[in-house]
C-alpha cells in the first residue's frame, strides 16, 4: 500500500536549508517589506517563510528594532559602496564625479526599494548626518562631504561650510530618489548640474 503523499507547502512559504541565517533573515525581511511595507514585517512572518521554528530569528535579532536596525546598516554600507564605485569611475573632474554619485543615488533607490525605505522611511532620524549614527550611515555621507571638500580644494566649489554644503546636495539628490524620479537620468543630471552651479565659487 502507498504512503501519503507529504502535504504541499504553503504558497509562498519558502524552505531554509543551510547557510547563514541571518543573512536569510535580512533578504527575506527585504522581499516583505517590497511586498507590504514595513509596517507588515514580523519575525514570526519572516520565519515561517524560511521554514524554521518560531524562535530561530530571535537567536539571530532580539526584536523587530534590532532587525530593521541590521537592514539599515546592510543597506548604508552598499549605498557607501554604490557612491564610492561610481564617483571612482567617473575620474577626477569634480562635476563628473557628483553626477556619478547622483545618479548612483537615484539608481540605489529604484534597485533596492526595502533596504531605501527602512533607511529613509517616514519618521526615521537622518541618521546620516547624526554624529550617533551607525559608521555605515555616516561612511555613506562622508562619501558627499569628502567630494564637497576635493570641490574646494579644487576651486570648484565656493569657500564656506562644507557641512553644510554636503547636506544640501544630499537633500536636493535624495529628493529625487523619493519622488521616485527613477526613469528620468536627464532631469537627475539637469538637477546635479544646478546643484553645482550653486556651489561654485563667485555666486
Amino acid at each position: 500500500m502507498a504512503g501519503k503523499a507529504a502535504p504541499a507547502k504553503a504558497p509562498g512559504k519558502r524552505a531554509y536549508h543551510h547557510g547563514n541565517l541571518r543573512e536569510a533573515l535580512i533578504a527575506e525581511s527585504l522581499e516583505l517589506i517590497r511586498e507590504q511595507g514595513v509596517r507588515g514585517l514580523t519575525l514570526r512572518e519572516i520565519g515561517h517563510r524560511l521554514n524554521v521554528s518560531r524562535t530561530a530569528p530571535y537567536r539571530h535579532f532580539a526584536d523587530k528594532a534590532a532587525l530593521l536596525s541590521a537592514i539599515s546598516k546592510t543597506g548604508f554600507a552598499k549605498f557607501a559602496e554604490d557612491l564610492e564605485r561610481a564617483r571612482d569611475r567617473a575620474g577626477t573632474e569634480f562635476g563628473s564625479r557628483m553626477d556619478a554619485m547622483a545618479r548612483a543615488y537615484v539608481r540605489f533607490a529604484a534597485e533596492n526599494p526595502g533596504s531605501f525605505e527602512v533607511m529613509f522611511g517616514a519618521g526615521r532620524q537622518p541618521q546620516h548626518l547624526d554624529e550617533s549614527a551607525s559608521a555605515e550611515a555616516q561612511r555613506a555621507f562622508a562619501v558627499l562631504h569628502e567630494e564637497i571638500l576635493h570641490g574646494q580644494q579644487t576651486g570648484a566649489v565656493a569657500p564656506g561650510d562644507s557641512l553644510a554644503f554636503a547636506r544640501l546636495a544630499w537633500a536636493m539628490v535624495h529628493g529625487l530618489a523619493t519622488l521616485r524620479m527613477f526613469d528620468d537620468q536627464k532631469f537627475t543630471d539637469f538637477c546635479s548640474r544646478a546643484l553645482r552651479r550653486g556651489l561654485s565659487p563667485g555666486l
